[in-house]
Order: structure tokens, then sequence, then C-alpha cells
């Protein structure tokens, strides 16, 4: 297959270039997918949803808000509107911080009601088995690529980032704490300590409007490959059908914007496919980077892969030793996975690690074009996304 993907790769990356959420780029990606899935015999689903233009922007709205409470109460310490100004600083804070933590968790928020809203898809095949269908499994592989992210430019960049994020969590919670008690109080000391305080938030407001100034990137590894590895499987699965398992063949939309399009695509088909296997295909090709399946993803909260799929996947890695196919722990960011788990569905996530850095090679970076994507590396995760589908459908 990989001589088959890098064909797709290479026009996904150097024919259409850069593909950012909800933009007319990732529309003709997907508008390639079709072209695919149909040249191939299949009949190509297009479907539309409404997506954030943005994963970064929420997160700008919340600080920017906490910030703005800061202000008002340091400003207001000093008049006799002192405590209103602390229920005022309260109430926004409590909006900011509740919005926070809510975008980190996924959910909806205050924060999404202000960022931009656009039209996307999801594009999908199902590739029939031989026989009677007694299991299914769903292949992802999103199309959309991030902006030049600053915290992704550097590995030092990317640890102080990680930990900025995690004081940013619990400074909101203690400036709210602070508010809270100005309501009651008038004591300037917890008022300069929360403007200190609120020097941090500015800091990490940097971070996350950096993105929005910035153009978005070709994509090659992230996720090109991925997207390309469904593709190419769909031409194997028309050769080679399996026995009796069901194959939705699905380029997903808007993941870099916090997975709009798998969310869509599990609200409209999760109930048709109940017992469906998720394998999620993300940055599979990356110079530097080793066949990984992911065992969880912790941002805010933890989110697991099936047990089930995770014993599969060490089957394989164990029966191919030659893969070099190692398990992961996904940590600061997440992928897809985490959206399939936390809908309830079994899934495991493919993705591939520099085994220094802990993340996919150039991650968010303009060098991640389609000379950096390694044909071996592509291979071989081909040939483990393979040998997995082919073991789930073993009787």
């Amino acid at each position: 297959m990989s001589n088959t993907a890098l064909k797709h790769v290479e026009h996904l990356t150097n024919t259409i270039g850069p593909r950012g959420s909800t933009t007319p780029e990732e529309k003709k990606a997907h508008e390639y997918c079709q072209q695919v899935f149909e040249g191939l015999g299949y009949q190509a689903h297009w479907e539309e949803y409404y997506s954030a233009t943005s994963g970064w922007m929420p997160y700008s709205i919340a600080l920017g808000l906490l910030v703005v409470a800061d202000l008002i109460f340091y400003f207001t310490g000093d008049t006799f509107n002192a405590q209103m100004g602390g229920l005022a600083a309260s109430v926004i804070g409590l909006v900011a911080v509740g919005s926070f933590f809510l975008q980190l968790a996924k959910r909806d928020n205050p924060s999404l009601w202000f960022t931009p809203m656009a039209k996307s898809q999801n594009v999908w095949a199902v590739a029939t088995p031989k026989g009677e269908v007694k299991r299914r499994i769903v292949v992802s592989g999103h199309v959309d690529t991030h902006r030049v992210a600053l915290a992704m430019q550097a590995l030092r960049l990317w640890e102080i980032f990680r930990l900025l994020t995690t004081v940013t969590a619990v400074v909101s919670i203690v400036l709210l704490g602070h508010f809270l008690y100005g309501i009651v109080s008038p004591d300037p000391l917890i008022r300069q300590i929360a403007l200190y305080l609120g020097i941090i938030l500015i800091v990490d407001l940097v971070f996350t409007i950096h993105p929005e100034t910035q153009p978005f990137v070709k994509g090659g590894n992230d996720n090109a490959t991925g997207a390309a590895a469904v593709l190419a499987l769909a031409e194997r699965l028309k050769r080679e059908p399996l026995a009796n398992t069901e194959v939705y063949l699905v380029n997903t939309g808007c993941e870099e914007v916090n997975h709009y399009g798998m969310a869509d695509w599990i609200k409209r088909h999760a109930a048709n496919t109940p017992d469906a296997f998720y394998l999620v295909l993300d940055n599979i090709g990356g110079k530097g980077s080793v066949v990984n399946y992911v065992l969880d993803e912790t941002i805010l909260f933890t989110q697991k892969a099936d047990g089930g799929l995770v014993g599969i996947a060490e089957a394989v890695a164990k029966e191919n030793p030659d893969l070099g196919a190692t398990p992961f722990h996904y940590r600061g960011l997440d992928s897809e996975m985490s959206t399939c788990a936390r809908y309830g569905q079994k899934v495991i996530g493919l993705l591939n690690f520099d085994p220094k850095t802990k993340l996919p090679p150039l991650f968010h970076t303009l060098r991640d074009d389609f000379g950096n994507v390694d044909p071996v590396v592509l291979d071989k995760s081909e040939r483990f996304v393979w040998e997995i589908m082919q073991k789930i459908d073993q009787p």
C-alpha cells in the first residue's frame, strides 16, 4: 500500500497544500477523497456540519476575560466600589474559568459562542466483506492541517507551554477565589497578589493568540499520511475484502479544532454501528518516528483505548517484530481517539511519535511537508493497521 499512499500524501501535501479546518482547501481535500473512493467503485458519502474555525480562540477568549476580570478587581480596589468590583470580577471570572475547563474537556461553553463557525464535511465509504457481516471497523484519518503554533516550534517551548497550561489552570482557580473573597473584603493585599498572578495569564494568552496570526502548515505527516492510508486501504480492500468484517473508511474534517468531524460522524452513525472498532490513523509517517499504538490520552481527563483492541495490537506487534510497534501514553495533547472514547466507542489510536520528544515529528511546523514523510515508516504503519484489521476479522 505504501506507494499508493505516498501518491495520495503527495497530492494532499503538494497539489492541494495547507488545508486549514473549514477552508476551501480542506474542502478540496475532501473532494479528492470523494473522487478516489468513486474511482475505486465505492459509493462516496458527503456529510456537512458546522465547526469552530479555531481550536485556540476559545482559550484566548477565556483567558482574555479572566485578564479583564483581574484588572477590574485590581483597579476598583481603591474605590468605594471595591466590593462591587469583586462581584463583577467574580461573575466574569466564573464564566472565564468555566469556559477554560469546559473547552479542555471538549464541552460546549460560553467561549464558543464568540468563536466563528463555518461549514466543513466528512467523506466516507463502506468496504463490504466477502461473506456475512459479523463485525464492523471504522478507520479514520483527518484531512485538515493546523496553523504554525509557537508552542510546537521547539521542544523547550513545548515543555514551557505544558507547564504554563498547568499553572494557568491552578492560577485561574486561585484568582476566582480572590475575586469571591473581594466581595466581602476590601483588603488591598489580595488585589496586589491577583495583579501579579494575572501576568501568568497574559503569558499563556500570547501562546494562544500566536497561532491565529500564522499560516496553515502543509501537513505531510499531520495528517496527509493518515488520510492517505484510509484511501490506500480502500484500494486494497477492493482487491482483498475481509471475510466477515464491514469497513467504514472515513476521511474526517476539523480534527485540528477539537475533532468536530469525528464527533459529527459518531453522532450520525454510532447507533447503526454499535459494536464497531475504531482505528484512528494520525501522524503515521514522520521521519524519526516509530510505530506506536496509544493506550491513553490525557489533557484534562484521561481517555483510554479499548482493552480488547489494545490486546489485538499487542498480539500483532509480537507476531510482527520487524514493525517495531510499541505502546504509548499520549500526554498534553490528544487525537480523535479521545473523542471516540468520550462517546463510548471501542477505539485505539494508531499514531507515531519521536521517542526523544514524545511528539509527532515536526508537529505543527512549516517543516511538516512531503519531504519529511518517511516511506519506510509509513509502510510499517500501514502493515500494522492491516494486520490489526485481519485479526479483528478472524472468527
